[in-house]
């Protein structure tokens, strides 16, 4: 059976201001039972301690880690219905080293489950897997720049235009789940931003306002996606589908390099390129209308794009 936590004993410390930190006092029963050891020969240094902000916002402090030591969270399946929504809750949260277990098999439909969630994020993969246990282990997602996630989010849109236009079917499919992984990975930085006020990542810095903004213009990124997703052309509609790939580039490109005016400019092209559009619609098949309707979707996005630039 395993040990139930629970408070021992509860003391309360006052926070004080220490340069441009705030300190409290370790309750000192703690100290030296804990660091026992440690009192008794003053060369020894001090070890290390873990600090861990959980999700509800309390501290875990466990003494004794190293940094490249790994605190184990385990989830028991028999017990939790939820255990693939609560995995990926973990591993969001920060836990690096996850075993899930079972009393009995785990069934096929559940392995693919936890299987498509742990694919589904980057730097995080089973590296164990029996017949009543799965191990799950968390390289460190949050390493990721929220600003580097946005531009993996453009190139991926970028190869996407290029895989339909050379029917690479397999390459836009394998670009799409990426996609989806990093936009995922991407709205939880900024969630956790707008939650918390603690950014993920510490080189990420910007404002609530900027991160509304991010969030919105990597919602449109990921929209666009779904539309090439299933975009398939025919000869008729290529030249109009260049014309949108080019868009796309000249607002990924004013975003790149944050110029406001180039930005305003294709802002206003998007209702050139509807115009044409309406033109085309006119002369073309029933199928074809809609793959122009389909790109008319992607215009209406990038010029979204481009007005929160």
């Amino acid at each position: 059976m395993e040990e139930r936590t629970y408070v021992e004993e509860r003391s309360f410390r006052k926070l004080q201001r220490l340069g441009g930190s705030y300190i409290i006092s370790l309750p000192r029963k703690w100290i030296n039972e804990v660091f026992q050891k440690y009192l008794d020969d003053k060369e020894e240094p001090l070890p290390l301690v873990a600090i861990d902000i959980l999700n509800d916002r309390s501290l875990k402090i466990t003494p004794g880690l190293t940094q490249l030591e790994e605190i184990q969270k385990e989830l028991i399946l028999e017990s939790n219905p939820y255990v693939v929504k609560e995995l990926v809750n973990n591993i969001l949260s920060g836990e690096t080293y996850i075993v899930i277990r079972s009393d009995k098999l785990i069934n096929k439909s559940l392995r693919n489950q936890i299987a498509y969630w742990v694919n589904g994020l980057p730097n995080t993969e089973i590296t164990e897997e029996s017949n009543q246990r799965i191990v799950v282990q968390n390289f460190g997602f949050k390493t990721i720049p929220t600003e580097k996630l946005i531009k993996r989010l453009l190139y991926l849109i970028a190869d996407m235009f290029d895989d339909v236009k050379h029917k690479a079917f397999d390459d836009l499919n394998y670009n799409f789940d990426q996609l989806r992984k990093f936009y995922f990975i991407l709205i939880m930085h900024i969630r956790a931003y707008l939650r918390t006020g603690v950014y993920v990542t510490e080189d990420s810095e910007f404002t609530p306002l900027e991160a509304m903004d991010y969030r919105t213009f990597c919602g449109k990124v990921e929209e666009i996606g779904k539309i090439l997703k299933h975009l398939k052309l025919s000869p008729l509609v290529i030249p109009f589908f260049d014309e949108i790939h080019q868009y796309f580039t000249e607002v990924m490109d004013a975003y790149l390099k944050r110029d406001s005016k180039l930005s305003y400019y294709v802002w206003l092209k998007k209702y050139k390129l509807i115009e044409k559009a309406n033109d085309l619609i006119d002369t073309l098949e029933y199928n074809d209308r809609d793959k122009i309707k389909s790109m008319i979707g992607i215009a209406e996005r990038c010029k979204d794009m481009a007005g929160l630039i």
